[in-house]
């Protein structure tokens, strides 16, 4: 499998504090990859420089065969570069269903002043992105909430249309920043699915989580320990590698 993200020798610091230095790691077409480590290692830093909310002081980030340092996060967004938060990031004011709707809009060919107008070939466009709307809902089990205010929904539910809507623009590479906070095992486990069901139809992930049982669908889980990768692997290696006990597991 070729590369579709390259993080070569990025480091950055704040206020003279080195977080990450010279951390390298690659995830590769079609895959599943996992990135843990302990609160503080720089797993938060590399994701925001990798999504664009952030700018490394030294290394590059290659998406798809081209370097995107300084891109700014709507471009690499449409590239097909997308990520969720450990936080779900919802319109509480608006239903599920608008808040699908929403995210489309971020791929509109009409634009804003046509969309507000009410413009022949906007008019069509918002009735496809309804019709998406309510496939996603199907797709990510919504339908019986679809009409809900979304900030009435619990966390589980709140992550499902988060991920809906990050998939809502057909990615190639979704981030996940500690996709499983907050879910209970029952949700866990559905979450696991889904995703390994999204990387069947060809999405690659990139997984940042505390939650062991979850990374375990990774091919590859990279450790993250003060700002360097100390290691990588599958899940079983790692268990037994005694530089992630003492890091990650605290043994």
């Amino acid at each position: 499998m070729s590369a579709l993200l390259e993080v070569s020798g990025v480091s950055h610091g704040f206020r003279g504090l080195q977080v990450l230095k010279a951390v390298n790691l690659t995830v590769k077409t079609g895959s599943i990859t996992g990135l843990i480590g302990p609160n503080g290692a720089g797993k938060s830093t590399l994701f925001n420089i990798v999504s664009g909310f952030l700018t490394p002081d030294a290394g590059e980030v290659r998406y798809a065969g081209r370097s995107i340092n300084g891109m700014p996060v709507e471009q690499r967004s449409a590239l097909g570069l997308v990520r969720t938060f450990q936080t779900p990031q919802v319109f509480a004011h608006l239903t599920v269903h608008e808040n699908l709707i929403a995210g489309g809009y971020k791929a509109s060919r009409t634009g804003m002043l046509a969309n507000l107008v009410g413009t022949p070939a906007s008019r069509r466009e918002l009735a496809a992105l309804k019709r998406e709307a309510d496939r996603a809902c199907e797709r990510f089990g919504l339908s019986e909430v679809r009409h809900r205010l979304a900030g009435g929904l619990p966390a589980g539910q709140q992550r499902l249309l988060e991920l809906a809507r990050a998939c809502f623009g057909k990615p190639r590479l979704l981030c996940l920043d500690e996709p499983s906070s907050g879910l209970n095992t029952e949700e866990v486990n559905q979450l696991m699915a889904l995703l390994e069901r999204l990387n069947a139809e060809g999405i690659s992930l990139l997984l940042v989580s505390h939650d062991m049982n979850l990374v375990a669908i990774a091919s590859v889980i990279h450790v993250l320990c003060f700002g360097e990768i100390i290691c990588s692997g599958v899940l079983r290696e790692l268990q037994s590698d005694p530089r992630v006990r003492e890091a990650y597991l605290g043994v």
